[in-house]
């Protein structure tokens, strides 16, 4: 799916994505090279680079949106958990595997997101994220059914 808007009937869906020429999980775009060519330090700065344009774009909608929902990766969940401390915890829904869980959720506790609502999922995210997606366009729900 593309970003940007999405709109079914009175329900509108604003996705933004960091997946650069992944789609579900496989690579599309022979030009972004593979992070498995990558270091880490080279993987994260690549990924924290994406964060921060997201979360820019995502800036310029969030009075409009009720709910922000945040995939926490194994990688740039750091940053992302921290820009998403600058909202409410009410707002804030976090998806997520449990890789790393008990880091993440440290990090959650120390941006003041306690009481943001939790999701656990499927390494990747991506099956949960789309079902939560078509869910929300469907009835209006954040629910996986």
């Amino acid at each position: 799916m593309a970003d940007g808007w999405h709109v079914k009937d009175d329900r509108r869906a604003f996705v933004l994505q960091n997946t650069n020429g992944h789609k579900w999980g496989a690579r599309t775009d022979p030009k972004v090279p593979s992070d498995d060519n990558r270091t880490n330090d080279e993987t994260a700065e690549r990924v924290a680079g994406q964060i921060a344009g997201l979360w820019d774009q995502l800036l310029q909608e969030v009075t409009q949106l009720d709910r922000v929902v945040i995939y926490l990766g194994s990688r740039g969940c750091e940053r992302a958990i921290a820009l998403a401390g600058q909202l409410p915890a009410s707002k804030v829904m976090f998806v997520g595997c449990d890789c790393g869980l008990p880091i993440k959720e440290a990090l959650v506790q120390v941006a003041g997101l306690g009481k943001a609502r939790r999701l656990l999922c499927e390494c990747g995210g991506h099956a949960t994220m789309q079902k939560l997606y078509k869910n929300f366009l469907n009835t209006g729900s954040l629910s996986q059914e």
